[in-house]
């Protein structure tokens, strides 16, 4: 399965990495859609059907992307816990789909996640090209969503962006005419000119097709950047990302950080710091607490 042909060296921009100031993605918080948070859209018509909202049972919520029946993608940041410095604990996650107003299509839950090993939470900005997470779907579950295929992209690609704002957390909003800006000199980030508020982060990169007719996944937006004009979406490249759960996703053969073991834990439970409530395994990366600067991460 080829998903990913070789595409040609892309140099725009390169110099945006050197002359960049930190990567950051603080928000002002809105009350309604305005031209940041994108328009509101139908969340259960395609493609925003396979985009998810992602809960995490402590009252802090992401934005996820389904790519296939068993499988969602979202950032590994929105996965951590910042008040107890550990990361979550599966059965705590819940993928809510086609989501308005308080009614939704699909309940979803994980039971397993993969993050990259060499992320690490404490270096958010160090680590950020490998923030990101592949979340496996309950297996009890039937999902009756068309999830979204993943290809890459040119510079003339149309692009789009989508999630839950944290200014509209009851509606979908999206940026339908958005493009490429530029890639990071080792081509681990994506830059562009999609609308990306704070609730998107674990969201997609959307491509659309040449014919307008299919849209497809080309990267998960983790954070954003400050430009002179106008703030920058960042995104770490599907490509990137393929190589990681190729395994999982398509030979079924993953090795999960966290398995979800007994019963959804209270939001007390997770503010205790309970050590992931019996899991056999968890990451260790326990130490200073997060900035509150990357998109979906709440202090």
């Amino acid at each position: 399965m080829n998903l990913f042909p070789r595409i040609r060296q892309l140099t725009l921009l390169i110099a945006l990495v050197a002359m960049a100031a930190p990567v950051q993605a603080e928000q002002k918080q809105v009350k309604s859609p305005s031209l940041a948070d994108g328009v509101v859209v139908d969340a259960r018509s395609y493609p925003w059907s396979a985009i998810a909202k992602l809960n995490n049972g402590a009252g802090k919520s992401c934005s996820a992307v389904l790519i296939s029946q068993n499988y969602a993608l979202t950032a590994a940041h929105c996965l951590f816990f910042n008040p107890t410095g550990r990361f979550l604990p599966a059965q705590s996650l819940h993928l809510i789909v086609g989501y308005e107003n308080a009614q939704f299509q699909s309940h979803l839950l994980v039971s397993a996640y993969f993050v990259s090993s060499a992320y690490e939470p404490t270096k958010p900005f160090e680590t950020l090209a490998h923030d990101w997470a592949l979340l496996s779907i309950s297996p009890q579950q039937k999902l009756k969503i068309q999830p979204l295929g993943l290809s890459q992209y040119t510079a003339e690609s149309r692009l789009m962006s989508a999630g839950y704002s944290r200014g509209t957390p009851y509606s979908m909003t999206a940026d339908r005419h958005c493009h490429f800006v530029g890639r990071a000199a080792d081509r681990s980030l994506i830059y562009d000119s999609c609308a990306a508020p704070e609730g998107y982060s674990g969201g997609p990169l959307l491509v659309l097709s040449a014919d307008g007719r299919t849209v497809s996944v080309a990267g998960i937006h983790v954070a954003n950047q400050p430009w002179p004009d106008e703030t920058i979406a960042v995104a770490v490249p599907i490509e990137t990302i393929w190589k990681n759960i190729k395994p999982c996703v398509q030979d079924n053969q993953c090795d999960y950080q966290v398995v979800a073991v007994g019963r959804d834990p209270t939001a007390a439970e997770l503010l205790s710091g309970l050590p992931n409530l019996g899991n056999g395994r968890r990451l260790e990366l326990t130490g200073s607490s997060l900035p509150c600067s990357i998109m979906g991460t709440n202090c």
